[in-house]
């Protein structure tokens, strides 16, 4: 099985890249080694665009466990039909204008060119937006993420491609139009302007911006709602133009879950001993709860990073799987099948502990030893 999972990987790793790397040769036959790197570059930033950002799809308004689900978004999916739309014109027209250039007619190269512009233009929007990510507030995620990286790299590669396809046809242009006269004395002097850009260097192409961007609002803003184009930044959480603070993370966390589910059984079966203290929450202690603990602060103590590892495991699918434990039955089948875990946990303490009782005694503070309270689950 192992050796299975090294050849698919390596299939992966070796096959794809060499197969898109034929395919690009089919498509266009013309394209160099250097067009073909950054076309695959791009495809691979484009997919690991789409893995970062949906694990980062929750609005501004939800709380969130960040063992388990995702973090905000950086844009508002309610307003952002206009983005993704110009998102797919911009890199279809990146796509005819590679593919085709001159080829087409003069008025749909016109449309591909101003829809480029336009995308270049809310390709170095969206990177400002992503370029702060404040995650301070969010346990586990408090010293950051790094999203911004990752998102950042398929945008910035298209901004990348879009000016050399702009540069690339303006040369080419200027070297068709070099035996080209006009009668016109305003056309002759444009096409000898032209033919001096032989050499043009990127910056001039990044001044057409402006123009085209006053064009994308005389066009696209008219009999539209003008507040979309903004608040599909500003109505976000945790980015540069957020205009909102996402509410306090779920307080329910490091936690042993299925333990305490299962210490809200029936007290002739669970054994409860006290009334404990977690997350400055009231819960029901019984031996079994103490001892998981116990084991889990002695895996803390002598294998920190092994604990990090299962701690994080444990808390994406153990608190989804104890929400659904929630009657008294579930709690007492929850607490039979964890009887092993616990005896395993009880061994590895005697085995590793000087006094592990002392251990296990001392695991969350006791409120109260007086069970004359309703214990079980709603």
């Amino acid at each position: 099985m192992g050796t299975l999972m090294i050849l698919l990987a390596l299939l992966l790793i070796v096959g794809v890249p060499i197969l898109l790397w034929k395919l690009w040769g089919l498509l266009k036959p013309s394209a160099n080694a250097l067009e073909k790197l950054v076309a695959m570059a791009t495809i691979f930033a484009c997919l690991t665009f789409i893995i970062v950002l949906n694990n980062h799809t929750t609005p501004y308004y939800k709380e969130i466990d960040p063992f388990s689900e995702p973090c905000y978004s950086p844009i508002s999916y309610e307003h952002s039909w206009w983005l993704i739309l110009l998102h797919l014109l911009a890199v279809f027209s990146m796509m005819m204008l590679y593919f085709k250039e001159y080829k087409i007619p003069p008025i749909q190269i016109l449309i591909c060119t101003v829809l480029l512009t336009i995308g270049v233009g809310l390709n170095f929007q969206f990177i400002y937006q992503i370029s702060w990510h404040d995650t301070s507030r969010i346990h586990l995620w408090n010293q950051g993420d790094r999203a911004g990286v990752f998102l950042a790299m398929y945008p910035a590669l298209l901004i990348m491609i879009s000016i050399e396809i702009v540069v690339k046809m303006i040369r080419n242009k200027a070297q068709l139009n070099r035996g080209v006269e006009y009668s016109n004395k305003w056309l002759a002097a444009i096409n000898n302007r032209l033919i001096e850009v032989n050499n043009l260097p990127l910056f001039a192409v990044l001044l057409t911006l402006p123009l085209f961007l006053v064009l994308m609002l005389a066009l696209v803003l008219f009999g539209q709602d003008v507040d979309a184009f903004t608040k599909v930044y500003s109505e976000t959480a945790t980015w540069r133009f957020s205009e909102h603070i996402h509410p306090p993370t779920v307080d329910d966390r490091h936690g042993h879950y299925l333990c305490t589910v299962a210490a809200l059984g029936a007290p002739s079966i669970v054994k409860p001993i006290a009334i404990g203290l977690r997350n400055h929450q009231p819960i029901v202690v019984n031996r079994q709860l103490q001892i998981a603990n116990a084991f889990e602060f002695m895996i803390q103590e002598r294998f920190p990073k092994a604990h990090r590892i299962i701690r994080s495991c444990y808390d994406k699918y153990g608190l989804n799987l104890s929400k659904r434990v929630n009657t008294e039955r579930l709690s007492n089948l929850t607490y039979y099948l964890m009887k092993p875990l616990e005896w395993f946990f009880l061994l590895a303490l005697y085995t590793f502990c000087m006094d592990p009782e002392k251990t296990i005694r001392k695991q969350y503070i006791p409120l109260t030893k007086d069970f004359n309270i309703e214990i079980g689950c709603d």
